[in-house]
């Protein structure tokens, strides 16, 4: 976290508009608080095995040291829980389930004092860019500053929605989310369909898939051979309905897919991105709804609180959206 002054703190969850937002005339520290909630556990468990949880899977999931992750998820809640010293704190976020889940921890952290600064919301939910608006990092200074003056200031509402957000999010059940999600977020209107999309990443009712391996599945059906970072493109560019995917976290989906045997690798690259892949005959009757992917998938994953595990009874999305319990 950068050191200029302690009259405003800008929080978002990554460094994509930091120099952007100085070139703005914009003064204040900048917090980078991206945990991404929206893959690996997010359990309601006490705070200190919370984070042993979470660095553990970001250092296993993105192939990062794991020293070098407990230290930065240490600087960032600490940082978070410092956030109330200044006066004036300035929220930016997009319309995603990456951004509005982390939104929602934030919120869900400044319900739990007893006395706040002004904060204030910049919550971006579309903006006239080519070739689609993915997230404020396309942004530039002049088109922050019009952002920024569109801005609300946040009130018990938003935090108390935060609050409920998080909760649900932390359950073993996807229930009270489903419910949030079709009730709507009237104070932060993008959040509900994040929480949808979020959803969405329950194992289908029809092959066991989450969106993003359905997706997957789907660019290697249409697109034959062809590299991860491709996939990634076209994904980001075509597929996706929320984009929200970073490069590393994208590599940890393709690698489930290709352990699972879903998906082949036809040539190794020097990087992930490289990698040349293609649909194996097990992806393509998965895909066909021939075949369930949990019977194949390598390990447990989670979705929020939410556990999938191989062999035992297991939450699936229906179409329309209904969420089920399947023995």
């Amino acid at each position: 976290m950068a050191t200029r002054s302690k009259s405003t703190l800008h929080i978002r969850c990554g460094q994509d508009i930091e120099q952007a937002l100085q070139e703005a005339g914009m003064e204040g520290d900048f917090l980078d608080f991206s945990d991404p909630y929206c893959q690996g556990p997010v359990r309601g468990i006490a705070h200190a095995d919370f984070l042993v949880e979470r660095s553990a899977f970001i250092a296993s999931a993105y192939g990062i040291d794991p020293a070098e992750v407990t230290a930065r998820q240490s600087r960032r809640y600490e940082a978070l829980r410092h956030a109330h010293d200044y006066d004036t704190i300035t929220l930016w976020f997009e319309h995603d389930h990456f951004d509005q889940l982390i939104l929602a921890y934030v919120l869900n952290h400044f319900a739990d004092l007893s006395s706040l600064p002004e904060i204030d919301l910049v919550c971006v939910d579309d903006y006239p860019v080519l070739p689609r608006f993915t997230g404020l990092g396309q942004l530039g200074p002049s088109d922050l500053k019009a952002v920024w003056e569109k801005r609300v200031r946040v009130t018990q509402d938003h935090i108390r929605l935060g609050k409920e957000v998080w909760c649900a999010l932390t359950m073993a059940t996807p229930n009270m989310l489903a419910t949030i999600a079709h009730a709507g977020t009237p104070a932060v209107p993008p959040m509900a369909g994040a929480i949808d999309r979020h959803l969405d990443e329950l194992p289908s009712s029809r092959h066991g898939l989450g969106l993003t391996e359905t997706l997957s599945l789907r660019i290697l059906a249409e697109k034959g051979v062809i590299s991860a970072g491709a996939m990634f493109s076209q994904l980001m560019l075509r597929y996706e309905p929320r984009p929200y995917l970073g490069d590393l976290m994208y590599w940890h989906e393709l690698d489930r897919l290709v352990r699972g045997g879903a998906v082949e690798v036809v040539t190794a690259g020097k990087s992930s991105a490289q990698n040349m892949l293609q649909l194996t005959e097990l992806g393509e009757r998965i895909l066909m709804t021939e075949e369930d992917w949990l019977d194949y998938m390598p390990e447990p994953r989670f979705v929020g609180g939410v556990e999938i595990a191989p062999g035992k009874p297991h939450w699936r999305r229906f179409p329309k959206g209904n969420i089920k319990l399947v023995e």
